[in-house]
């Protein structure tokens, strides 16, 4: 996609401590853009109603499991949000083989040099998405700007067995609070999760924040339904947990029935 949406978050925060704490679901989503704060403080984000959240649709046009992936990354590219409060993709959708995207080789390559503390921390970024699970797997990826803050979606077609192994993944032991060094300086950041109801077959939410800088605040939720995996993420200083999880809800309903 076009430019990474840390690089166009507020001027006033140091870029190492936007693109660390967006790295955190950067690897969740894959990519990210900048948008805005009806989108995500009042808890209206994206382009219509959040209802009709059943997997069953999608579970009947998957058919019986095979162990591959049962959609293509184009369908997936047509069931990606095309609105978000009524604003369109910042750049136009990437779709394709999961590790190739652009955006998702940008997010791993932020994380060389990084150093974090404690070590065992360095896997908080990736809880709910073990994205190498799905380094194969067919996937399309979207972004939006819809003022300060940052939105994107991502959707991964993978076996059931794939995704219910990836979310499983939960927070290690003593990891609400960790530090990272990048380039010299250290930046301290929390991090915690908590499971989202009424979303797809599973689902949960990821926060991250830096601390002493009110604008990096990222919220990320990630669910799982029959074949396909998504996550929407929100980066900037009007996410929300409850602008992320409508957004999710809506997220979720679109692919249900753009893919049922």
């Amino acid at each position: 996609m076009s430019e990474p949406y840390w690089q166009r978050s507020a001027r006033s925060v140091p870029r190492a401590a936007v693109l660390l704490a967006a790295a955190a679901t950067t690897a969740v989503t894959g990519c990210g853009s900048a948008a805005g704060n009806g989108a995500t403080g009042n808890g209206t984000a994206g382009s219509g109603s959040a209802g009709g959240t059943t997997s069953a649709g999608m579970a009947a046009a998957a058919g019986p499991a095979t162990g591959g992936s049962r959609y293509t990354a184009s369908q997936l590219r047509g069931a990606l949000l095309t609105k978000v409060n009524g604003v369109g993709p910042a750049a136009p959708p990437e779709s394709g083989v999961y590790g190739k995207l652009p955006d998702v080789q940008t997010s791993r390559q932020s994380m060389h040099g990084v150093v974090v503390k404690p070590a065992k921390c360095a896997q908080a970024t990736v809880t709910g998405f073990n994205s190498a699970s799905f380094v194969s797997s067919p996937a399309s990826a979207v972004t939006f700007r819809v003022g300060r803050d940052g939105v994107s979606e991502v959707l991964v077609a993978a076996p059931p067995a794939i995704s219910v192994a990836a979310l499983a993944a939960t927070l290690p032991a003593d990891c609400q609070h960790y530090h990272a060094t990048v380039a010299g300086r250290t930046f301290a950041y929390s991090i915690k999760e908590m499971p989202v109801y009424g979303i797809a077959e599973q689902a949960h939410a990821v926060n991250v924040q830096a601390a002493g800088y009110s604008d990096v605040d990222v919220w990320s939720v990630v669910f799982r339904a029959a074949y396909v995996t998504g996550s929407v993420t929100i980066v900037g200083p009007d996410a929300s947990e409850q602008g992320v999880e409508v957004l999710a809800k809506e997220a979720f309903s679109r692919a249900a029935g753009s893919l049922h």
